[in-house]
């Protein structure tokens, strides 16, 4: 298959996304149009595969998706990682926000399940309004906020800062600062 038509299927593509999905997003620097939380979940997992692949990671995905977690990742020296992907979008005072549970609705109504500490080591939480996917060990502990810029009041203090989650091992890189700001 040649580029330009590569090219025409991509934007097909996008242009179909658009046309079944609700609001409208910017991925990429392209206003797409999302809602569906799927679609959201599908460019997460798509997103975080990329990072790890990108990081020297081997990534698995399950044969079923009745798994707590959404991908299996095998490092370099030969750890491996479950991890459960989360969309989540930039809120007005640049933070991020993650509810670490699951929910779904069915006949029944709508249903939420926390996750337990043994369902998986690390959350991939994608932001797409920075292009960033950050890794948040799963532990009672773990943030439910975090910053990409410093707050109004300047507060520092137990302050989450994106650039401690840019790696599974948790090791802060700050380098990355700059180019997301």
């Amino acid at each position: 298959m040649d580029a330009a038509i590569c090219k025409d299927i991509q934007i097909n593509n996008l242009d179909n996304l658009q046309a079944t999905v609700g609001s409208q997003t910017k991925i990429a620097g392209k206003e797409v149009k999302m809602h569906h939380t799927k679609v959201k979940a599908d460019i997460g997992l798509s997103k975080a595969i990329a990072d790890l692949t990108i990081k020297g990671y081997v990534a698995c995905v399950p044969l079923s998706e009745h798994q707590p977690y959404d991908i299996v990742v095998v490092g370099q020296d030969g750890r491996v990682y479950k991890l459960q992907v989360k969309y989540a979008s930039l809120k007005n005072n640049r933070t991020i926000n993650v509810g670490f549970r699951s929910s779904w609705a069915d006949k029944n109504g709508t249903h939420i399940r926390h996750y337990a500490k043994n369902d998986f080591d690390y959350y991939a939480i994608y932001c797409p309004e920075k292009e960033v996917v950050l890794y948040v060990p799963n532990d009672p502990k773990c943030p439910k906020t975090i910053r990409f810029n410093q707050s109004a009041n300047n507060q520092s203090r137990n302050v989450k800062w994106f650039t401690d989650y840019l790696n599974l091992n948790g090791s802060p890189q700050r380098l990355y600062a700059a180019r997301l700001k």
